[in-house]
C-alpha cells in the first residue's frame, strides 16, 4: 500500500481534494522523481530528469501507482528530460523535451509500450541561460501551438512562449514572448517548473522552491493566462497574480488534467516522487 503523506493547502476554487489533501508516495528514489506527464492509456506517461547513463528517463506509472521503467529506442539517451505533451489528435504520439530545448517526437504503442523516435527538433528564441521545464501543446482554430517556458530563479524572470508549429516541415512560426515573475515561493524560485492547460483555455504553472535535493521544497499552483481559440495567449497581469493552491514540502514538477480533475506529480529529488489528484466540484 502506498505510504501516505499530508501536504498544506491554501486554497483552491471549485476544487475537492481526494482523500482530505493525502500525497500518495509513487517512489522513494531519486531515479524515479517525475519532472512531466501526460495521460496514456488508463494511467500515465511520466519523464525523468536524469542525466546519467542506465537511469529512467521515461515510464508508465499505472492507476494504482505502479511505475515501470520504458525503454528508450536510441543509443544515445536524451540529455534529462523535463516535460512531456500529447500531439494533438494523433493516438499515441509525443513530444518530450529536454531542458535545452531540444524535443523528440516519439510514438509510444499501447499494447507493448515499444517507443519509436520519429524525428527531432529544437525549440525556437531560447537563450544560453535559459532551462526549459514546462511544455503544453494546443490544437487551435488555426494550428497547433507550442507553450513552452523556462523556469527561471530569484534573479532572472521565467520567459513564457508561444510558437505556431507546422507539422509538415518542422518549422515554427509566429512566435511570442512574455516574462513572468511569479509572488511565491519567496526564494529558490522555480517559476515555470511544469505547464498544462485545462478546457477553458487557462494555462496552468507550478512554481517551485528548490533550494537542494534535500528540501525543504514548496509548490504554488498559478493561472497564468488563457489561450483563445485562435492560438492567442493572453497573460494575467502581474498585479493579479495570485496562487491557487500552495503546497510545502512538495516540488510540483509534472501537472496535468484529467478531464476536469486535476493530477499533480512530484520531483522531490532524494525523497522520490508522490501523487495527487483534486477532483472538480
Amino acid at each position: 500500500m502506498a505510504r501516505m503523506i499530508k501536504s498544506f493547502l491554501l486554497f483552491i476554487p471549485c476544487m475537492l481534494l481526494s482523500e482530505e489533501n493525502i500525497w500518495k508516495t509513487i517512489h522513494d528514489k531519486r531515479e524515479y522523481s517525475i519532472s512531466g506527464v501526460a495521460l496514456f492509456k488508463d494511467g500515465y506517461i511520466v519523464v525523468h530528469d536524469n542525466e546519467e547513463k542506465q537511469e529512467a528517463r521515461i515510464s508508465y506509472l499505472d492507476k494504482k501507482l505502479n511505475i515501470s521503467k520504458l525503454i528508450w529506442p536510441e543509443p544515445m539517451l536524451p540529455f534529462d528530460l523535463e516535460a512531456v505533451a500529447k500531439f494533438p489528435n494523433i493516438k499515441g504520439r509525443f513530444i518530450f523535451m529536454e531542458s535545452t530545448g531540444k524535443c523528440y517526437e516519439t510514438f509510444i504503442d499501447q499494447k507493448d509500450f515499444r517507443i519509436d523516435l520519429l524525428r527531432t527538433f529544437t525549440l525556437p528564441k531560447l537563450k544560453l541561460n535559459m532551462n526549459l521545464e514546462g511544455l503544453t501543446i494546443f490544437q487551435s482554430a488555426q494550428g497547433i501551438v507550442f507553450i513552452y517556458g523556462d523556469r527561471g530563479s530569484d534573479l532572472r524572470a521565467s520567459t513564457l512562449f508561444t510558437a505556431f508549429f507546422n507539422p509538415k516541415n518542422n518549422e515554427f512560426y509566429d512566435i511570442k514572448s512574455y516574462e513572468f515573475d511569479l509572488p511565491k515561493p519567496y526564494s529558490h524560485k522555480r517559476n515555470i517548473a511544469d505547464l498544462t492547460i485545462n478546457s477553458e483555455g487557462f494555462v496552468w504553472s507550478s512554481a517551485t522552491s528548490d533550494p537542494g535535493d534535500n528540501g525543504p521544497f514548496s509548490t504554488a499552483i498559478y493561472e497564468i493566462g488563457k489561450i483563445n481559440t485562435v492560438g492567442s495567449f493572453n497573460p494575467i497581469h502581474s498585479s493579479l497574480q495570485k496562487p491557487l493552491m500552495v503546497f510545502s514540502d512538495q516540488k510540483v514538477e509534472a501537472i496535468t488534467f484529467k478531464k476536469r480533475d486535476l493530477i499533480l506529480m512530484t520531483d522531490n529529488e532524494n525523497f522520490g516522487s508522490t501523487f495527487l489528484l483534486i477532483k472538480s466540484k
